[in-house]
């Protein structure tokens, strides 16, 4: 009979609480002990997707999920072609600005941009009038070679040798005062002996580089008669695919929030409008309930209902319904159907919490 006793007195005590409970929750909330109930979700009212602007490749970043961003932030960067200067001299022309399609371009003037090499003279020259020594005859690409003016011996200069075929060559000018159209011996001495002339040529002009590449131009770093020097950075290309109105590499956050999701990885090959990552607005938060079809009609849109989160189990938030789904779910041989709650509040809600929403007074 004790143990019976015992037993009795046992269960009450475990009862108690239970009992406490429910008087707490009817005195902190009304009547909500009488209630029909659902469980919910916070999501956020706005997501915004991150695409590529162009196809290419994602270079390196740290976001993570969860990371907060604000409205501009530089949330990806896209690979590039950029286009150096092939040597030193002027923008002679420049048939490019930021937007254009290269192929457009290079279909109407054969090019994007011209440089005009410094010094802007050669020497085109052969092997005629060397000395009769065969390795008088034969031009090293690369060599630096010396030559006077045929009419005026005292005006000596030097250069490079950058091109050669058969037995001619072009000498690119590195010292001497000289104009197109003069006669010059050359030599393979700086004392320039007899025995060391390697042949002759006469000044001219040297050619203009062209520029020809394929893409979107997004940025121009330079302006026509500028001078830029041996690699220095010209143009900044996207892939072809770009819009005119992309002007950066940078892929932005179009709205302050929270990443929800990262779709690649750095070094990743992406294509025009992939999506890169979503953002979730933390400004504008929804409680989506699950309703189960039994208790339909029990909410309607335009009802203000209260919500209880997980974190916050002894603070009301109020809340009101927006839009009730028209299809329903299947979960464990019952329908339910997903109910948006826009809620209000000072507490540090963020999606992904989860709550109870209690919907109307018992019958």
């Amino acid at each position: 009979m004790m143990k019976k006793i015992l037993g009795i007195l046992l269960v009450l005590s475990m009862l108690l609480p239970l009992v406490a409970m429910a008087e707490d929750v009817q005195s902190t909330n009304g009547s909500l002990s009488a209630t029909v109930t659902a469980n919910g979700v916070v999501k956020s009212q706005n997501t915004y997707d991150i695409t590529a602007p162009y196809s290419g490749v994602v270079l390196p970043f740290s976001w993570e999920i969860g990371d907060s961003v604000a409205s501009g932030d530089a949330l990806f960067e896209m690979d590039t072609l950029k286009v150096y200067a092939p040597s030193d001299g002027v923008v002679q022309a420049l048939f490019v600005k930021e937007g254009d399609l290269c192929e457009s371009v290079i279909s109407q003037y054969g090019m994007i941009a011209a440089i005009e090499k410094n010094p802007a003279l050669v020497v085109t020259a052969s092997s005629s009038g060397a000395y009769d020594d065969s390795a008088n005859k034969l031009i090293h690409l690369g060599e630096t070679i010396y030559f006077y003016e045929t009419s005026d011996k005292e005006n000596e200069g030097e250069g490079d040798v950058i091109s050669i075929e058969g037995n001619e060559y072009i000498i690119e000018l590195k010292a001497g005062d000289f104009e197109s159209g003069d006669a010059v011996k050359i030599f393979r001495d700086e004392k320039m002996g007899t025995k060391t002339c390697i042949g002759s040529g006469t000044v001219a002009r040297s050619t203009d580089v062209p520029i020809t590449v394929s893409g979107r131009v997004i940025d121009s770093a330079v302006v026509q008669g500028q001078k830029v020097k041996k690699g220095q950075l010209l143009f900044e290309l996207a892939s072809a695919d770009a819009e005119s109105s992309v002007n950066s590499a940078k892929v932005s956050a179009p709205h302050a929030g929270a990443i929800g999701s990262v779709a690649v990885i750095s070094g990743q090959q992406v294509y025009k409008g992939q999506v890169l990552a979503t953002v979730h607005d933390l400004s504008a938060l929804n409680v989506i309930a699950e309703v189960d079809e039994v208790d339909l009609d029990l909410v309607k849109a335009g009802d203000s209902l209260t919500v209880l989160l997980d974190r916050y189990p002894d603070q009301k938030v109020t809340g009101t319904v927006t839009s009730i789904s028209r299809i329903g779910i299947q979960k464990q041989n019952a329908t339910y159907f997903n109910v948006e709650i826009a809620i209000t509040t000072s507490l540090e809600v963020l999606p992904g919490m989860n709550g109870t929403v209690w919907l109307a007074q018992a019958e």
